[in-house]
């Protein structure tokens, strides 16, 4: 493609990560490229000059339309499109179509900006928004706004027209680590505090300053905002509809179902075809059990998405991911068949039993005489130093080995089929139940048992597996295992965790049985969708995935916070994902962002083992920051939510001790070590072994703190 009477103005500060990709996108089309640098330390205009772009500095002053303003006085083409560093350009051919087709009436050009958002307090989010990027050279023409600046205004003025275009942006200004991306909200709310001090009246910097807010977790002024909002905006067609879509957000986030329903009915009337009103709607008539109307809620977002009108394209929206929102309509359907062939089960005459059609499948269908017992399945890449070692554990408790390898590039293959293991190739694609599920394709055993390459199962659980699950009752369709796994932590140390999941389950036949979530990926809920009941078992599986060196485990916990992002930005009310999420922040000891993706999870919704493990997680992290009468309110909720558990019996008990409560933290350390004894079946999400000599001693210490302050009394 020739060059393009084009200006590409871009204004940068330490961006030499990202600068390249951005200039890539433009560099082919555009007849001139400036950089306004507002203060980089590091290679940024060293970057921009190699793509041949003119650099010049400007002073940043807490200003982004000047800055903007400084770098369109630069410009010589006639046309000037404007992106940030962090942003690629995904249609080129679109700005060529735009600039040659636009009449000279047209002052500006509409073009669609993709924006990705991780934002900590609320959930990460992928919006869709049509703002003007692409616009004539002309004086008249300039930014106004010292944060979320705007040109639309100045090019309205000048007496131009704006016309639309498939001009497509990538932004990817909101996909940080929580530390950068908190420092960015920071300075955005700084900005936006300034903005509305010279206009206190602005619906539209009352709506951003909301947004920012409710990222940073501060709900309560983030509510103040939108009240003021919602009274300034008036009719406004724009803006209105944003604030109304605000406040059902952040009421449904609080728990406010009714004022969260309100909010969104009224931004219907204003937008009836804006797809996420009706998807909160659907959100919360599922959550109180009201199937059919989420049904509908549901099915009206969907008709939204495939018919997306231009109204709703100006106001922006969230990108609501097409199979999620299918699957929860699937999942809807399927539920209310159920409750429908039950009621009518229900009512049917009881000396006859309801005769199932032929053609109907019986979920709990016995196995054909031919049909092996159990299937491994599993997926690996690079895996040749630990695989044999796994194969070894089980080749002589399961018929077939399913082996889904993602990409090796060492002797894992050779590895596998020397196990007699069938082995098919799958493209990596970030998410580890897409690749799970290829595995499942394959599996023809009436069980499933599904490891990773880096386990192994435990001898005695080998030896009484098939036992084990030739008595199972046909209503089970899932078995509990106890995964341990040992963890290596600060300064050498090491401890281990034991969890529990339905590691072996029954097949009841793919896409039927299907893991979910790009990464901790779950087979729960399709268990229970196809009427399986999950119960204990004794089984065993040894885990060693994390007992790494350092750098290792640095990198695991890097992907997998990267992959749960991903996750809960297309499922942002998915409670186990942010559960998850919360873990890995805390294992990145981001303690802040940890705390308020636990509590996320928690108002969300989990089931009460993994309520109680949040909990007892909350509980740890208020102790490490020395908040310890935060630590002991988690601990005691977790307690209250199972109370047969020791992890947070611990967590109280040192929380206790901080507190000076020593005559209580003793009592509590005597109940952890007969908790201990008893040797308790996992009665939560997961726990951390206990060392039994480390609590008798500080057993002993509390009793002597305890008798000190008993004979300062006296």
């Amino acid at each position: 493609m020739e060059r393009l009477p084009l200006t590409v103005c871009i204004i940068a500060r330490d961006e030499q990560e990202r600068l390249g990709r951005c200039l890539d996108s433009v560099a082919p089309i555009a007849a001139q490229i400036v950089l306004v640098d507002t203060g980089s330390t590091d290679e940024t205009a060293t970057v921009a000059s190699r793509y041949g772009a003119e650099v010049h500095h400007f002073h940043w002053c807490d200003d982004f339309a000047a800055a903007r303003n400084a770098s369109l006085r630069h410009a010589r083409q006639p046309w000037i499109l404007v992106l940030d560093a962090d942003e690629v350009l995904i249609t080129p051919d679109a700005v060529a179509r735009a600039i040659a087709t636009a009449a000279p009436a047209i002052g500006g050009i509409l073009t669609t900006v993709h924006s990705l958002s991780t934002a900590g307090g609320g959930p990460p989010t992928r919006y869709a928004t049509q703002v003007v990027r692409l616009f004539r050279n002309d004086e008249r023409l300039r930014y106004e706004g010292i944060v979320h600046e705007q040109i639309l205004p100045s090019i309205l003025r000048a007496g131009f027209r704006i016309m639309p275009s498939s001009i497509a942006i990538e932004h990817h200004g909101y996909t940080l680590d929580p530390a950068q991306l908190r420092r960015k909200q920071e300075r955005n709310l700084r900005l936006l505090d300034r903005a509305i001090e010279r206009e206190p009246q602005s619906a539209f910097y009352r709506l951003h300053r909301a947004k920012t807010l409710m990222a940073l977790g501060q709900f309560d002024r983030a509510r103040a905002d939108l009240e003021h909002a919602r009274s300034t905006a008036k009719n406004n067609g724009t803006l209105l509809p944003q604030i109304l879509l605000q406040r059902s957000l952040l009421a449904s986030i609080e728990g406010r179902d009714d004022d969260a329903i309100a909010a969104a009915q009224e931004s219907l009337r204003l937008v009836p075809d804006h797809p996420m009103p009706w998807f909160l709607l659907g959100d919360i008539y599922e959550r109180q059990g009201n199937l059919r109307a989420a049904l509908e809620a549901f099915e009206h977002a969907r008709q939204a998405i495939e018919h997306p009108s231009p109204q709703v394209a100006i106001i922006g929206t969230v990108e609501i991911p097409r199979d999620v929102l299918h699957s929860r309509i699937q999942r809807l359907r399927s539920m209310l068949d159920s409750r429908a062939t039950a009621t009518q089960r229900i009512s049917a005459p009881t000396t006859a039993p309801p005769v199932l059609p032929i053609h109907q499948e019986n979920p709990m269908k016995e196995p054909s005489p031919q049909q092996p017992l159990v299937t491994l399945a599993m997926i690996v890449r690079d895996e040749e130093a630990v695989l044999p070692d796994c194969l070894r554990s089980v080749r002589d408790c399961v018929d077939q080995i399913v082996i889904v390898d993602t990409g090796s590039n060492d002797r894992t293959i050779t590895i596998a089929e020397e196990f007699g293991a069938e082995v098919y190739c799958f493209p990596w694609c970030d998410d580890f139940a897409a690749a799970r599920n290829e595995s499942l394709r394959h599996a023809r055993g009436e069980w499933i048992l599904y490891l990773d390459a880096d386990e192994q199962l435990d001898a005695e659980s080998a030896r009484q597996l098939r036992a084990l699950l030739q008595q199972q009752p046909p209503q089970v369709g899932g078995l509990l295992c106890t995964i341990v796994s040992p963890h290596r932590v600060g300064m050498g140390g090491r401890e281990t965790h034991r969890g529990a999941y339905p590691r072996l389950f029954r097949n009841y036949g793919y896409p039927r049985i299907a893991f979910r979530g790009r990464v901790h990926e779950q087979i729960t809920p399709a268990i229970i969708e196809c009427g399986g009941a999950i119960v204990h078992s004794p089984i065993v599986i040894c885990h060693r995935g994390y007992d790494i060196p350092p750098e290792q485990l640095e990198a695991k916990v890097r992907r997998n916070y990267r992959l749960l992002i991903q996750h809960v930005q297309e499922e942002p009310l998915n409670a186990y994902a942010w559960f998850q999420l919360a873990q890995t922040l805390a294992r990145m000891q981001l303690f802040a962002e940890a705390e308020r993706a636990f509590g996320f999870a928690l108002q969300i919704g989990l089931s009460a083992p993994l309520a109680a493990s949040a909990a007892s997680a909350l509980a740890y992290v208020c102790g490490v920051q020395g908040r310890y009468e935060d630590a002991l309110r988690w601990a005691e909720e977790s307690l209250q939510k199972v109370p047969d558990q020791t992890l947070a019996l611990n967590y109280k008990a040192h929380a206790l001790v901080a507190l000076g409560r020593y005559h209580e933290a003793a009592r509590t350390f005597e109940e952890l070590l007969a908790r201990l004894d008893r040797c308790l079946p996992l009665s939560v999400g997961f726990e951390i072994e206990l060392d039994r000599q480390q609590i008798e001693h500080q057993l002993q210490q509390v009793l002597k703190r305890n008798s000190g302050a008993i004979l300062n009394a006296g």
